[in-house]
This record gives structure tokens, C-alpha cells and sequence, in this order.
């Protein structure tokens, strides 16, 4: 089972060139900081309670994206919002977005490919490699939003984290972007309304994507 990051990456990822897709590069940083919260806070390593990550079990698992980020949050002198560990995570866990592109060329899904610009800079691009993961999640995604298939937990996250990170338009052709955007936006307002997920999922989702959003917009003010 992939992680959010690594789903959330995935959907990011332009499966033939293996770059960034453009309208997601500002965001998907810290999207993917945000998407190791909520990973450990399904896995139960933390909690939020009173607008604050509380660590609740600080034993190791077996991802180290997620054990640096858990091992980061265990030495702060105080528990924290979820924008606070948001900024933190995306500063101090050093090469997030590299770190996730190597778990799934390890796992086969992308492929390593050098490439030199102006015949002097490397660069590594990552194109797919195994098209079943990525294509399990887009039918998933699409399956919810366009065949009112009912949503998980993750997948409202999941969904919440494409939104933030402007990648609503990849999982969508033109023709259904506009009927995609207004059911997303009505999935995550009618999260409250749900018996199917909790007030602590929604909070923490809620602050995590508020938090992503803003450095979109601060980003777009100063340039």
C-alpha cells in the first residue's frame, strides 16, 4: 500500500517527461509535508486534539520519509499546530520530495533516467514505470467524484491535498473539470456532515491544506 506522499507525488509527476507538473511545483513541498502528517496520524503515531499535534506513540516504523519527520516532531519542547509542523517538516526533512521519488523507483513504479542540459548540467528525470499504481489511484479519485463511490478517510485527505496542490485539472479531462472541482469542493465542505469521518480527520486535513494554500498565494504575491 503507498503512502499519501508517494500518491500525492505520483499525481504530480508527468508520467512521460518524469518532471513536476508545472501548476502543482509551488505547493506539492509542502503538500507532501502535509501528506506525512496525515500519514502518521492514520498510523496513529500522533493525534490532534485542542488545534495541536500531540505525539502518541513514538516507535519507529517502517518508512524513513515518515520516521524522520516523527523523529523531528519527538524533540520539540512543546506540541504545535499542524501549519507550524507543515513549514517544519518541508524545512528540515532535507530533499522530502527526492526522498519520496526514491521509495517508488525502489518499489519499480518510476523509472531513473540522466539527462544533460546544455551538455554540461545533470539532471534526473523519473517517468513511470509501472502505470498500475498511479491508474489504481486516478480510478479511485475519479470513481468518487464522478460516480458518487463512497470516499475513505484518505481519500477525502488525498482529495483535499489535490486540491491544494492544483492537480485537480491532471485527474481530470477538460470536459469534466468543472463538475470535478464543484463536487471536490462539496465532498470536503460536507465532511462534518459525515458519520464516515472523524472531527480530528477533518480538522487536521482542514488546517494542513489552509496552511498549503497559503504559501500559494504569499508565493504568487511576492513574484
Amino acid at each position: 500500500m503507498l503512502t499519501l506522499p508517494e500518491e500525492l507525488m505520483l499525481l504530480a509527476l508527468r508520467d512521460d517527461k518524469g518532471s513536476v507538473i508545472f501548476s502543482a511545483s509551488t505547493a506539492l513541498p509542502y503538500g507532501l509535508a502535509g501528506a506525512v502528517l496525515l500519514e502518521l496520524f492514520f498510523r496513529g503515531k500522533i493525534t490532534h486534539e485542542n488545534k495541536k499535534i500531540q505525539i502518541v506513540d513514538k516507535n519507529q516504523i517502517d518508512d524513513p520519509v515518515l520516521n524522520e519527520a516523527l523523529s523531528l516532531m519527538k524533540v520539540s519542547s512543546k506540541d504545535r499546530n499542524p501549519k507550524y509542523w507543515v513549514q517544519r517538516i518541508n524545512g528540515k526533512v532535507k530533499k522530502l520530495k527526492q526522498k519520496v521519488i526514491d521509495k517508488l523507483v525502489k518499489q519499480q513504479i518510476l523509472n531513473r533516467e540522466g539527462h544533460k542540459i546544455l551538455w554540461f548540467f545533470n539532471i534526473s528525470r523519473y517517468p513511470t514505470l509501472d502505470v498500475v499504481p498511479e491508474m489504481e489511484i486516478r480510478n479511485r479519485i475519479r470513481n468518487i467524484v464522478l460516480n458518487d463511490y463512497k470516499a475513505t478517510e484518505r481519500e477525502i485527505a488525498l482529495l483535499s491535498l489535490m486540491k491544494a496542490c492544483s492537480l485537480v485539472n491532471e485527474v481530470f479531462q477538460r470536459g469534466e473539470r468543472k463538475l470535478a472541482k464543484k463536487r471536490i469542493k462539496e465532498l470536503i465542505e460536507n465532511q462534518r456532515m459525515s458519520k464516515d469521518v472523524s472531527s480530528a480527520v477533518i480538522d487536521i486535513t482542514e488546517e494542513i491544506t489552509a496552511a498549503v494554500v497559503n504559501v500559494v498565494v504569499i508565493s504568487s504575491a511576492t513574484h
